[in-house]
């Protein structure tokens, strides 16, 4: 019969116990090359000691600087978190801080003391203040301000914009998708604007302004011999004034009070190239439209540098949007815009040059639908021009802003034709003026969440 074991069994386990006792009491020591460390046999149940209380330093990567420790700091400072919340799509900055754009966003807390300039160049997809107006109104109503902003002197379809009453005769277009004359360079907007005999342009306050009149008005141009401007204010204030001559871009400035019209006429305009004027108010925001039909944004590398510095001289630009693409793809695409791309870095990087101080955002493509396989769709291309319009971003290192996602993404073009009051046309591509402040209020929210994300995580110095 096998013999019992248990009272060896209970003499071995005193024997462990002893010793586990022994080794949590005696003290750590050495002996030659060994070492023996205290036993604490309650390690797996006690609590983790707790590290000294540090302060946080959020560097501009978003990674955390540890300092020394501080004594009698209650809490760990711990960089709060923004997820881009539903209903906004959020800009995408590229930037190597992550502050593409706090040219804008520092400039705008001096808005009620000074004018602040944003710089809105598009296609068709922007004509007539289309979706520039409700953006432009929405920043008003925050930062303060009132006028339109910069207008050219002569427009494809003056009736079609709402914002202002517009109406001119006898002038010469010059255009960067038009004729061209290397003795009239191209303004800002891409135009510029030669007067003939009995020329004459008119500016009225839109219908639905309130109050119906004029702050200011400046009128840019260059002149180069003796010529001079009439400007009758209110249909009964004549004024004569000559030009400024010289080779750079001039400005006229008039702040007569209550002008509620403004009419330009130029006697012996041989050499004077006018290019706009600017409707505004002394301080607050103002949103120039520069749209141009036919446009793929690849053309404002044809504007001189210089000129487009004069310009910015006057008007001291603290944002640019970029909206583009709906001109370069088509239902029959090949998809590939490594062309494109080579091409606007370089319209980018220009523009970064000669506005150092300038935020820049670009507007990625909208949907448009085509007959695709019998069937009206998004064209395919879309996303591949989207896609590319992102690279272009990241390579140039701007913000970007995803338009074709903030529409709903794929064939959501066809719902804002369909929509009731329809928010896009039947050529699915083109946004009704209420499509135009849907896109609006989503661009100003997007632009507004990251304004508010970055001023509490960098407040601006």
């Amino acid at each position: 019969m096998q013999k019992n074991q248990l009272m060896q069994s209970l003499w071995l386990l005193l024997l462990i116990i002893t010793l586990l006792i022994v080794s949590a009491i005696l003290p750590s020591f050495s002996v030659g090359s060994l070492s023996f460390k205290r036993v604490n046999m309650l390690a797996d149940i006690q609590a983790e000691p707790v590290a000294p209380i540090l302060v946080n330093t959020i560097s501009i990567t978003d990674t955390v600087t540890v300092k020394q420790p501080v004594e009698e700091v209650p809490a760990v400072v711990i960089e709060p978190m923004y997820p881009c919340p539903p209903g906004i799509t959020c800009l995408e900055d590229f930037s190597p801080n992550k502050k593409a754009l706090r040219s804008f966003f520092h400039a705008v807390r001096s808005s009620n003391q000074k004018p602040i300039r944003i710089a809105f160049f598009g296609d068709s997809f922007i004509e007539g203040d289309i979706l520039s107006a409700s953006f432009r109104d929405t920043l008003q109503g925050i930062y303060g301000g009132r006028g339109v902003g910069y207008v050219p002197i002569t427009s494809e379809a003056p009736q079609f914009r709402t914002t202002i009453q517009h109406a001119f005769s006898n002038w010469e277009t010059y255009s960067l998708v038009g004729k061209q004359d290397s003795n009239s360079p191209l303004g800002i907007s891409g135009y510029a604007f030669v007067p003939f005999d009995e020329n004459e342009v008119e500016y009225k306050p839109s219908k639905k302004q309130n109050p119906r009149k004029f702050d200011n008005v400046r009128l840019f141009y260059r002149n180069r011999k003796n010529s001079n401007v009439t400007y009758t204010l209110n249909d009964t204030i004549i004024h004569n004034t000559p030009l400024v001559i010289s080779d750079s871009l001039e400005q006229l400035l008039i702040t007569e009070d209550n002008i509620k019209s403004v009419k330009f006429q130029f006697g012996n305009p041989d050499s004077l190239l006018v290019y706009g004027a600017s409707f505004e108010s002394s301080k607050g925001i103002f949103v120039d439209n520069f749209a141009m039909r036919g446009n793929s944004g690849i053309g404002l590398y044809g504007i001189e540098p210089e000129l487009l510095h004069q310009f910015n001289e006057l008007q001291q630009y603290k944002l640019i949007l970029l909206q583009y693409g709906l001109n370069i793809v088509t239902e029959t695409d090949s998809m590939d815009y490594s062309w494109y791309k080579t091409k606007m870095v370089k319209v980018i990087r220009r523009l970064k040059e000669v506005f150092p101080e300038t935020s820049i955002v670009l507007i990625g493509i909208s949907d448009r639908a085509g007959n695709i396989d019998g069937k009206i769709q998004t064209i395919p291309a879309i996303i591949t021009m989207r896609n590319t319009q992102r690279e272009i971003a990241s390579k140039t290192q701007i913000a970007f802003w995803d338009l074709y996602e903030a529409m709903g993404g794929k064939n959501s073009i066809i719902d804002y034709v369909a929509a009731t009051p329809p928010l896009a046309a039947k050529d699915y591509t083109h946004l009704t003026f209420k499509g135009g402040r849907k896109i609006a209020k989503k661009l100003a929210d997007a632009i507004l969440f990251e304004q508010n994300r970055y001023d509490t995580k960098a407040p601006v110095q």
